[in-house]
């Protein structure tokens, strides 16, 4: 879009054809014909382009002629995953791409110095007429058809050669001398400085002022050799290893030829240490107008917690990371009035996550990491306990740990293996209330209560970015599958048998963001399926810090956390001086999300972005058996013919204020469709509003207007950090 468009100047119309045809060219169209026509018969000018781009030209053989002084440089198969096909077009991003690939292949083979400017690429398209002579008129006929052929299908033989040069030393092969690593390399340290101390291995010699690192923390991260051909590939494998241990903030690997040696060259490894501690704090605030449920104890109205972490990057100098978190938090009740309690919750949990870079244990399947290489992976051990009380209903404290393996497979998927996963929650100090609760809704007997898994757990993970996309800027793609067990395994033996839970549980998320220049159009799915095994009346659910919820600021966002469903179950409702209980958890979670997310103004250049975002979810969750004891209808649990029905449906808008390393958002959700009311309308609730007066209905003021209150019923308003998904 031109504001102040200048006066035309046929000129550009010519550059402009010559730039199409030059574009043809590269593809393969030889004889493009590129022309315009420009109508000039009214104020603006129109421009038409005829484009002739005749057919494109085939290869019909390539051959590869890399001999030097009447040797062959490498007898590998060189043709094996060429990108120089016979019978398709030739292209110049083809040829670029085809030497790059073979000088990948001769840097691999030894030839160290070897680089694109050793090929060139020869083409021959002539044409057997226009060069054969004879006095024969038929077959001259016949050669002239042929010719004609030839004019009409294109094709062009190829030929990869060497260039002349001379240094003959880019048609060596180079071998590993030593590899000398300095382990805390400062600015301007050589290896042949007197003041590095040295420790000298089998493979390697490593140099250091300061002993920060175990020198055999090297063995399973260096692919490079000596006594080995010079390979880029084992080159780019150290770089990568030695990078991913996190400990180094910078990694370099420079050569050096040996001066009195003819192919030989020394790896210098220097290595610049990162801080050994990291520190992290964090301050979390969340707001939930819950509305539709005013009651004493209904969920999270104002919640804030704090966490304090730190970080320990090479744990016993050998790269092994540590991480200590310590997090509070305290849930506050809006209805101070009622019985003049503030508080409604607090929890207090501390985690140690221990990850070695290496997997421990030499008998991991082979399934997940192709060869039993230890530096394929990382190895874990986290530990947790957190102690949390809801007060006038019951205390909890939990426990739990886990030991497994992560790492990536050929097909680039993250994998992650629990085979040891382990918790007990201890529920205690239950209130007379709560007791009643139970009483009054046996359902809830199920799910909570003392339990104890043991099991294993496993997960892929991938993630795919699309950039400079034909329609859009950047498609972002993430996949998720998590399985996990609990008394199927090594659960079986017998240890605590009154509290062990068994169950198995599966669930499947994906997200997809198409990003444009100004705007972003994001999607969710995501589908949980826990199977309680029955053993025992316990064992109707999953325990409930197993279970399912939905609501809050990142999912189903028109309920306040833990308020929606389990299926069409209805609220408690809310009686003076009483205590309830209306969290709720399932044995089944379908959800699906929404949003489109636009820029409003640059607030602050460089610092602080307003966006804004329109929402909609569609999800609930389910129970799986039927938790009634008479076995009647139970309207939580998932049934087929009753999903739709079932199915909350929140419609919304917000504002996010984003400053670039964080964002905070808020988002103001409207119920349109209510599981609790399937059995009217199928739930749906939205008001008779249309398009014109639906700000001045949905926030009308008056104190009986029916508007304000269905507002009242129907919204939630939520505080978030960062993006919901």
């Amino acid at each position: 879009m031109i504001k102040s468009p200048s006066v035309y100047d046929s000129s550009y119309s010519r550059i402009s054809c010559e730039n199409i045809a030059a574009s043809l060219f590269h593809i393969g169209y030889y004889n493009a014909k590129v022309n315009f026509i420009a109508d000039t018969s009214h104020k603006k000018v129109s421009i038409t382009y005829k484009i002739e781009s005749g057919t494109p030209t085939l290869i019909d053989t390539i051959s590869y002629r890399l001999r030097k002084n009447g040797v062959i440089l490498f007898h590998q198969d060189i043709k094996k995953n060429a990108y120089l096909k016979k019978n398709t077009p030739i292209s110049k991003a083809s040829i670029i791409t085809e030497i790059g690939r073979l000088v990948d292949s001769f840097r691999n083979n030894g030839y160290y110095k070897f680089t694109a400017s050793e090929l060139k690429m020869q083409g021959d398209t002539t044409i057997k007429a226009l060069t054969y002579l004879t006095d024969d008129p038929f077959e001259q006929i016949k050669i002239l058809a042929e010719a004609q052929k030839q004019r009409d299908s294109p094709r062009i033989k190829l030929a990869i050669i060497l260039n002349n040069t001379s240094d003959s030393s880019r048609f060596k092969k180079y071998y590993i001398n030593k590899i000398c690593i300095i382990s805390d390399y400062r600015q301007g340290d050589q290896w042949n400085d007197s003041n590095l101390n040295k420790v000298y291995r089998k493979n390697y010699e490593m140099g250091f002022h300061k002993l920060l690192f175990k020198p055999s923390l090297f063995e399973n991260n260096i692919s490079l050799k000596p006594g080995h051909l010079f390979r880029q590939s084992e080159y780019f494998n150290t770089l990568t290893s030695l990078t991913n241990l996190g400990v180094w903030q910078s990694v370099d690997i420079q050569f050096e030829e040996i001066a009195d040696s003819s192919n030989l060259i020394n790896a210098i490894i220097k290595l610049t240490p990162s801080r050994k501690y990291g520190f992290e704090t964090g301050l979390e605030l969340s707001y939930s107008a819950a509305s539709n449920t005013s009651n004493l104890l209904s969920g999270n109205l104002f919640g804030l917690s704090g966490s304090l972490s730190l970080l320990n990057r090479n744990l016993a100098k050998d790269a092994i990371k540590m991480t200590n978190n310590i997090r509070g938090g305290i849930e506050l009740n809006k209805n101070v009035g009622l019985k003049g309690k503030v508080i409604n919750s607090n929890e207090i949990s501390y985690n140690n996550n221990t990850t070695f870079p290496r997997l421990i244990l030499s008998n991991v399947p082979n399934l997940f990491i192709g060869k039993s290489n230890k530096s394929n992976g990382e190895s874990f051990i986290n530990l947790g306990t957190s102690y949390n009380t809801r007060l006038d209903l019951f205390n909890l404290q939990s426990i739990n740990g886990n030991f497994g393996w992560s790492g990536n497979n050929k097909y680039n998927w993250k994998w992650v293996w629990a085979p040891i996963s382990i918790g007990f929650s201890n529920l205690f100090n239950q209130s007379d209330s709560f007791n009643h609760i139970l009483n009054e809704n046996p359902f809830l007997n199920y799910s909570y209560n003392s339990a104890l898994y043991s099991g294993m757990s496993f997960s892929l993970s991938k993630f795919n970015s699309h950039l400079n996309h034909p329609r859009s800027l950047t498609k972002e793609q993430s996949l998720k599958l998590n399985l996990e067990e609990s008394g199927l395994t090594w659960g079986l033996l017998p240890y605590f048998t009154k509290y062990k839970r068994r169950y198995i549980k599966g669930d499947f998320e994906i997200k997809h963001n198409i990003k444009y220049a100004k705007s972003s159009l994001a999607f969710r799915g995501f589908l949980g399926i826990g199977i309680p095994l029955l053993g025992s009346d316990t064992n109707k659910t999953l325990p409930f810090f197993k279970q399912y919820f939905a609501g809050g600021s990142n999912s189903m966002r028109g309920w306040p956390i833990r308020g929606i469903g389990p299926g069409g179950r209805p609220l408690v409702p809310f009686e003076s001086g009483k205590t309830i209980f209306n969290d709720r958890t399932g044995d089944m979670q379908f959800e699906v999300n929404a949003e489109y997310r636009y820029d409003i103004a640059k607030l602050i250049p460089n610092t602080l972005t307003l966006r804004g975002a329109i929402f909609t979810d569609i999800g609930n969750i389910w129970n799986i058996n039927n938790t009634k004891l008479d076995g009647t209808a139970d309207s939580s649990q998932f049934n087929p013919k009753t999903f739709y029905s079932q199915l909350g449906v929140t419609a919304g808008t917000g504002f996010r204020l984003d400053f670039n390393y964080f964002v905070v958002r808020l988002d103001l959700g409207f119920r349109i469709k209510r599981p609790e009311l399937f059995y009217k309308k199928d739930g749906w609730n939205a008001p008779n509003i249309g398009i014109k007066d639906v700000f001045n209905k949905l926030f009308s003021s008056g104190d009986n207007d029916e508007y304000r209150k269905w507002r009242y019923e129907n919204f939630n308003f939520s505080i978030g950090i960062g993006y919901s998904f």
